[in-house]
């Protein structure tokens, strides 16, 4: 339950602004997006290596409330740029930017707890509700956007981001206390969890995260699925950017539509989550459900090339997203309970940080290239069918090596 309240928190704090963010950046050009692409990767990879030094010298479950705290001390400044005005378009692309760091920072130090927490026997069975928990919060977020935002305004919204992650750390701190009353057996790595050193500073040093994940093929399998994932959400995000502008000139318009995704994707989630997710994880294991992804947003790229129109495409993000977020993100964060509590915290913050907006730049440029040579519709079908083959090759990847991690785990 407390998972599922903090999670809640976190994501109603992010897709509270969201709509807003993606509304803002087509205020340019959509060219222009790979660009911020660019300014988001080089945040990233400044703060991953300075996590990973903080983690080298402080508790890292208990430096987790911390970091939440950071990035709401960061929307309160927003609000403050916002609601005063200054340099509009620059602050506007920076929030973006912040953003994006915000989503993938804050959901992957929340996992690398529960991956700390728990070990894989409860993670299958508790990972699908928390993950509704989050969805429950994607609905309440853009409600509270909808309703409140023509009485406190986008600054307004954004401060109320900082309220709702400082909730998430109160739920931290639930979810912490509700753990230690687990079963000595349930814990990763055996009975570590209980003894009183196992939150001690990692030691190492500021890249040692991404040095594990380098040397670490079952880690490394887990970049390139990431990588994958990164690369079909951009094409289709870089899709929607030319669509919706094209088609809605008008900021508050765009801001409902993109609200309105947002609202069905998240119902959908719910029911994947609490119906599928758990069943089909627990039976089939994470390797089969990882596989689902991939033919879905290679359907979905065929979708948008042959029709692109804003029903065709709002389909194909609520199904999409709704099969990331119900299903991919699960699966995906239960690959992390089977390695060590070092590499949950540091190596999974490279891996979700740095793998994932790598994975924006390059497909990115790769989009503008294509764009740019006068490839047609048909050149990013092409395209992403051998991404969609290498995607598959790493989810079977990945389920082998999961089954025989888990059959290695102290019973």
């Amino acid at each position: 339950m407390w998972g599922a309240v903090t999670f809640a928190a976190l994501l109603a704090s992010y897709s509270a602004f969201r709509p807003v963010r993606d509304a803002l950046i087509l205020d340019g050009h959509p060219d222009d997006i790979p660009w911020v692409f660019v300014g988001t990767f080089v945040a990233v990879s400044v703060a991953s290596p300075i996590w990973s030094a903080l983690l080298a010298r402080h508790p890292r479950r208990t430096f987790v409330p911390w970091a939440f705290h950071a990035f709401a001390a960061c929307a309160v400044g927003f609000f403050f740029l916002v609601a005063s005005r200054v340099a509009p378009v620059g602050v506007g692309r920076a929030f973006y930017i912040w953003s994006a760091v915000f989503n993938l920072f804050v959901v992957s130090v929340f996992w690398s707890l529960l991956a700390d927490l728990l070990g894989p026997g409860t993670a299958r069975k508790l990972y699908g509700p928390i993950a509704a928990g989050g969805t429950i919060g994607t609905v309440v977020g853009p409600l509270l956007t909808r309703l409140l935002v023509g009485t406190i305004g986008v600054a307004g919204i954004v401060l109320l981001s900082a309220v709702l992650l400082e909730l998430a750390v109160i739920g931290v701190h639930r979810v912490r206390r509700a753990a230690e009353r687990l079963p000595d057996e349930d814990a990763p790595d055996g009975s570590e969890a209980r003894q009183p050193d196992a939150d001690r500073p990692a030691g190492g040093g500021a890249f040692t995260g991404i040095v594990q994940v380098a040397k670490t093929p079952y880690l490394a399998a887990i970049v390139g699925y990431v990588l994958c994932t990164a690369f079909a959400a951009t094409f289709l995000y870089l899709q929607q950017a030319h669509i919706v502008s094209g088609a809605l000139l008008d900021r508050a318009a765009r801001t409902e539509y993109f609200a309105s995704i947002d609202l069905w994707m998240s119902g959908l989630a719910f029911v994947l989550q609490t119906v599928i997710a758990r069943p089909a994880i627990g039976r089939f294991g994470p390797g089969i459900v990882l596989a689902i992804l991939p033919l879905v947003q290679l359907a979905g790229i065929s979708v948008i090339s042959a029709a692109p129109s804003l029903a065709a495409l709002a389909v194909v993000q609520i199904v999409g997203r709704a099969a990331t977020h119900g299903l991919t993100r699960p699966a995906r964060e239960l690959l992390f309970t089977v390695v060590s509590r070092d590499d949950k915290y540091r190596a999974k913050h490279a891996i979700d940080t740095i793998g994932y907006r790598l994975g924006d730049v390059s497909s990115g440029w790769l989009y503008s290239a294509l764009e740019a040579l006068g490839a047609g519709s048909g050149a990013l079908v092409v395209a992403a069918m051998p991404l969609v083959a290498i995607w598959l090759g790493f989810a079977a990847i990945l389920g082998v090596g999961f089954r025989r991690r888990i059959t290695k785990e102290p019973s």
